[in-house]
């Protein structure tokens, strides 16, 4: 019901930091999710907007999109109820208030940010190698699919890329070696991160360079179809074998952006049911709701792509063990209870 949805939004918008209505259908306010910005307060890149017969929620700092009611349910869990409820006398169903999220730019007249979204001109993606090239051949050898090497790139000279866009390393430069170079875009297909992944045993293994401190440090929110399951999974590689998957490259799980998802996303850790600190996480992320993957005794593998490479399945395979092992809530809690091996 739009009206119901535009008197909630007005509601919500007292909870908002620079909350205006621009005009009919359109409001406009500082992102509760990535917090718009740390750097000045002043700054508004949440857009309440009307798409239809609803209302959805977009910010072009962070990318969270979803429909206005994930978002009151985010900021008040009390109005929310209020808001269901409301949508239920009117007629509305109660699982309306869960469809799928909408990622469209309508009545939205805002610009994308401004990132680097140059500075992978100087590298080569590995599809466009010679399929002779070390970069290549190590690739294959992960058997990453081959529509995802156009994702990746290579580094001749790893350090002096990585200066050609933030001063990190001292010049003159020392230790200099190549590395594959993972770029992280945000949903308008800007950079604003890239990972440097080692070929060799240089230390450390992996770099992660943030050009925009406000981001998460979340891989593959660019190719995010919210309308279809998302899984999110540990390392950006893994997340390279799964439909619809993101990852948050050694970050919590438990992050803004993806308690955006919580609804529509399946939490998929590293199978370590021995690991301390694993189980901790996982007993973390049960108790705050999410859905979980708890792998079956007979997957010995710790991550996909070792399922991949060790197990012989395949992806698809593996896509029906998570959904046959996911759960949420109560039976989370119990089957966690025989999962953990600590």
């Amino acid at each position: 019901m739009l009206y119901i949805d535009a008197k909630y939004a007005n509601i919500l918008g007292s909870r908002l930091r620079n909350f205006k209505q621009k005009k009919d259908y359109l409001w406009n306010y500082s992102c509760p999710v990535c917090g718009d910005s740390s750097k000045n307060k002043l700054k508004a890149r949440g857009y309440i907007y009307r798409a239809k017969s609803d209302l959805f929620v977009k910010c072009h700092n962070c990318g969270y999109g979803t429909n206005i009611g994930n978002l009151i349910r985010y900021v008040d869990s009390k109005l929310y109820d209020e808001y269901v409820l409301q949508r239920y006398k009117s007629g509305a169903s109660k699982h309306n208030d869960h469809k799928d999220i909408v990622d469209t730019d309508v009545f939205i007249d805002t610009k994308p940010i401004d990132l680097q979204d140059s500075i992978l001109d100087s590298l080569t993606s590995i599809d466009q190698l010679d399929i002779s090239h070390p970069a290549v051949k190590y690739v294959i050898d992960r058997k990453i699919p081959k529509e995802k090497w156009k994702l990746l790139y290579f580094a001749p000279k790893f350090k002096q890329f990585v200066n050609s866009v933030t001063p990190k390393f001292v010049e003159p430069i020392e230790g200099e070696h190549p590395r594959m170079v993972i770029p992280y875009f945000n949903s308008h297909g800007k950079v604003y991160a890239f990972q440097g992944r080692a070929y060799g045993s240089e230390d450390p293994k992996y770099y992660t360079i943030k050009i925009d401190e406000t981001q998460e440090k979340i891989y593959g929110i660019d190719r995010l179809d919210f309308s279809k399951r998302i899984y999110v999974v540990e390392g950006p590689i893994d997340s390279l074998f799964l439909p619809n998957a993101i990852a948050v490259s050694g970050s919590s799980f438990d992050t803004p952006y993806i308690r955006g998802l919580l609804t529509n996303a399946t939490i998929v850790i590293d199978n370590e049911p021995r690991n301390k600190e694993i189980v901790k996480q996982l007993h973390k992320y049960i108790d705050a709701g999410y859905s979980v993957c708890m792998f079956p005794e007979s997957i010995q593998q710790k991550d996909i792509n070792e399922m991949i490479l060790h197990g012989e399945m395949t992806a698809d395979e593996i896509i029906e063990i998570i959904n046959t092992n996911t759960y949420t809530g109560i039976e989370a809690t119990l089957k966690f209870i025989k999962w953990k091996k600590v």
